[in-house]
């Protein structure tokens, strides 16, 4: 009998035992890095944005949410702070220990570096410390952090816990642990294709038509165009300097064909991006002139997005416009579609020109059905099963 009251006892002692403590949760959560409401992904993101030195210079780019003590009292605990790739530990920090009062408690990666994070009173205060950066853990990873100050293409994920009566309390960990990795990709690839050749290669490559296609190359989602006409004898910052011709923001193709008027314009975009379009004025392309276009390209990063320029792209409109396509934009449509099969099958055709003239199904067709099939093929919603190359 005595037995039996005993287990009693610790039955009842193990299911009074608080609950409290198995509500408390922590939460980190990327701000400013997540496209389309999905996943995070930062295409560039600077070692120094984790801020180890607590200098509080960093951008704005997590919240850390904490909280779930339903209990009277206050419990004792400390977060543990660590980034891992390749499952591999290469940053890791620690608070201080401090009270969770009861109640939920949101701050910012700069408030917990600095230590202006506190609950309740001041002298509550938190604050992550005690960084150490192990870059030597993966092969190669120290060498291009210290070349670019930039985290290396890969994923990382961004781990917390919340240690309970530490040090020997169980850690919890992320209750949403998907929403705190990166993807980064770091692209640095923008290069124009046609029309015209680099401003500083010297003559202005001649085009037959006043709509042409702009064409270029990049790894990225997002684009801002830009047409300028150059008057004689200005330098390039001269022409640059001026109100362009053509200001396209938010530009999600990879491919844009002039207008063929001044009617303003606007794109409705991939989903999660801002609606695109003309900025200010849109002036035609005039046969007999010159001009000069680039493109920016919108990176997202940790502080929000960064743009990168390309370089710097020449042509001439001819004096007579001519509706048959050119040699060039052909032979770059081509390259585009192709890809790395495009030096094959050009060594099979050396010889040949193009004459202007396409074919679709043994049917004449304008350079804009090409343009569309590129654009088929770049959205991934066609593909090439066999190409034949015949005599």
């Amino acid at each position: 009998m005595k037995c039996m009251k005993l287990s009693l006892l610790l039955l009842f002692f193990i299911l009074s035992f608080p609950v409290y403590s198995q509500q408390i949760y922590i939460d980190l959560r990327f701000v400013n890095l997540l496209p389309e409401n999905k996943s995070p992904a930062a295409r560039i993101f600077y070692i120094g944005d984790i801020d180890p030195t607590g200098l509080g210079n960093a951008p704005y780019y997590y919240t850390l949410k904490i909280g779930g003590n339903r209990g009277p009292a206050p419990l004792d605990v400390r977060i543990i702070f660590r980034v891992v790739t390749n499952g591999q530990i290469i940053v890791e920090g620690e608070s201080n220990v401090f009270q969770l009062f009861p109640g939920d408690y949101s701050f910012n990666n700069n408030q917990l570096n600095l230590g202006t994070a506190f609950i309740e009173n001041p002298e509550n205060r938190i604050k992550i410390r005690n960084y150490s950066i192990d870059l030597n853990r993966i092969d190669k990873l120290e060498a291009q952090v210290s070349s670019t100050g930039k985290l290396p293409a890969g994923v990382y994920q961004f781990q917390v816990e919340l240690v309970t009566d530490p040090p020997s309390g169980a850690p919890i960990t992320d209750q949403n642990p998907d929403d705190n990795t990166l993807t980064i990709t770091n692209p640095t690839t923008i290069e124009p294709l046609f029309p015209g050749s680099r401003v500083s290669l010297g003559d202005a490559p001649e085009i037959p038509t006043t709509v042409p296609y702009f064409v270029w190359q990049s790894d990225a989602d997002l684009f801002d165009l830009y047409v300028y006409w150059k008057y004689e004898s200005e330098s390039i910052e001269d022409v640059l300097s001026r109100d362009p011709i053509l200001h396209l923001e938010n530009y999600s193709n990879l491919v844009f064909q002039y207008p063929a008027s001044t009617e303003p314009l606007l794109f409705l975009n991939k989903i999660g991006y801002p609606p695109g379009g003309s900025v200010g004025a849109v002036r035609l392309i005039e046969p007999g002139y010159t001009y000069y276009w680039y493109v920016n390209v919108h990176i997202p990063t940790a502080s929000g997005e960064t743009l990168l320029p390309s370089d710097v792209y020449q042509f001439k409109v001819v004096d007579r416009e001519n509706t048959s396509a050119s040699s060039d934009l052909i032979m770059t449509y081509l390259r585009q579609i192709l890809g790395d099969q495009y030096d094959q099958y050009m060594d099979a055709l050396q010889g040949y020109t193009p004459t202007g003239v396409i074919l679709m199904n043994g049917t004449s067709v304008e350079v804009d059905v090409l343009a569309g099939l590129l654009q088929k093929l770049l959205s991934q919603t066609a593909t090439i099963q066999n190409i034949i190359v015949e005599n």
